[in-house]
């Protein structure tokens, strides 16, 4: 299944302002973009990159008119430039292993979306790039949790001494602590 795409050769001709005034209305993107979130946070906020991308992923999912698609696509493909763009500052925290994978799953969104201002685009295609944003979204969220994790830990090995062989008993004992915390905030 396929939906169509508005594009500038498919989309209505203009009409007159009171007849515009009575049109459908079109679908909008949040007030604060996920591109405008990205590019606030310098993907350095590890929930609020994730919840960007989470609600892309739920748009591109809910997308099911051409003007939805559309929008969505259009935003999403905002988003991905923006975390691109944050990815070649020097001040961005992300390990540059990542970067690079990022960079290219960057250029896949690109590419997909720009298939898509052909005039249609697969829904598979539609459900691929919302994956994309929640594989990447559940990444950071789970090395944020190991990071707590291991600063935990250490801060434990600390407390108890720096004792030898101890590292399973403090790494557990952390886990337990991160874990509570992240079931208390739920």
């Amino acid at each position: 299944m396929a939906t169509k795409r508005k594009t500038a050769s498919t989309a209505a001709p203009a009409t007159a302002p009171a007849a515009a005034a009575v049109a459908a209305p079109v679908f909008e993107a949040p007030v604060e973009s996920w591109a405008d979130t990205i590019l606030r946070t310098n993907f350095a906020s590890v929930e609020q990159d994730s919840i960007a991308l989470l609600q892309a992923a739920g748009a591109l999912l809910e997308s099911d008119s051409p003007d939805k698609v559309t929008v969505t696509l259009d935003q999403n493909l905002k988003l991905w430039i923006a975390i691109k763009t944050v990815l070649l500052n020097s001040d961005c925290p992300v390990e540059p292993e990542v970067k690079a994978n990022l960079r290219n799953l960057a250029q896949y969104v690109v590419s997909t979306t720009m298939l898509a201002t052909q005039g249609t685009i697969e829904t598979a295609k539609l459900v691929s790039l919302a994956r994309l944003n929640m594989n990447i979204a559940e990444g950071l969220l789970s090395g944020h949790r190991n990071r707590m994790i291991q600063e935990r830990a250490y801060q434990i090995w600390e407390e108890d001494g720096r004792p030898e062989g101890r590292e399973q008993e403090h790494w557990l004992r952390a886990e337990a602590e991160v874990s509570g915390l992240f079931k208390a905030q739920s």
